[in-house]
């Protein structure tokens, strides 16, 4: 199996990647072939889609950025484990060009150039205590990856975090864990 996890966090070894940490243990746990490819949207240069269309008419984007790369293993990926916290009600800025630039698998309107069968999970993590807060971004980004063809597997909305990682409940872990186990 091979997993590709984009954190959008800027923070390296914070809620997000903790999470996706506990779901990459348990998706190892089932299948002991497993390949990840770890992006940290933060250390990457990932410019903001131009809205050129350049991509609809060779079929691909005419930056030469970062995101190639990561095009390149979305392509052989079998599960995207997208992980982002709230920042100002959304997911964050590098997180949100990721996502404009996955434009570029869009070939018409429903025309998608992604293989089928991808499968993906978002992880969202937010310092607000009520999980429904911002549950219409996981929603959105649900509507994004199912637009690309993509099979959901799961959502984790991890409310009332703070900064201090010696503060994420085991709980969050054993859910996070739990849905890896079932992939």
């Amino acid at each position: 199996m091979k997993v590709v996890t984009i954190s959008c966090s800027p923070r390296v070894g914070g809620n997000s990647d903790l999470i996706i940490n506990s779901v990459l243990d348990g998706i190892r746990n089932a299948h002991s072939d497993m390949v990840v490819d770890k992006f940290k949207l933060n250390n990457l240069d990932i410019k903001g889609c131009k809205g050129c269309y350049q991509c609809k008419r060779t079929g691909e984007c005419i930056q030469k950025d970062d995101m190639q790369q990561i095009y390149s293993k979305m392509n052989e990926a079998d599960l995207l484990i997208f992980a982002s916290p709230i920042y100002m009600g959304y997911i964050t800025g590098i997180g949100k060009n990721f996502i404009d630039r996955l434009f570029a698998f869009s070939r018409g309107h429903f025309d998608i150039s992604l293989p089928a069968g991808k499968k993906f999970i978002v992880i969202l993590t937010q310092g607000h205590d009520r999980e429904d807060a911002y549950r219409v971004v996981a929603d959105n980004l649900m509507n994004i990856f199912n637009g690309l063809g993509m099979e959901s597997k799961g959502k984790i909305i991890a409310a009332g975090l703070t900064s201090n990682v010696a503060d994420i409940r085991k709980e969050i872990l054993e859910i996070a864990y739990n849905v890896g186990t079932r992939i």
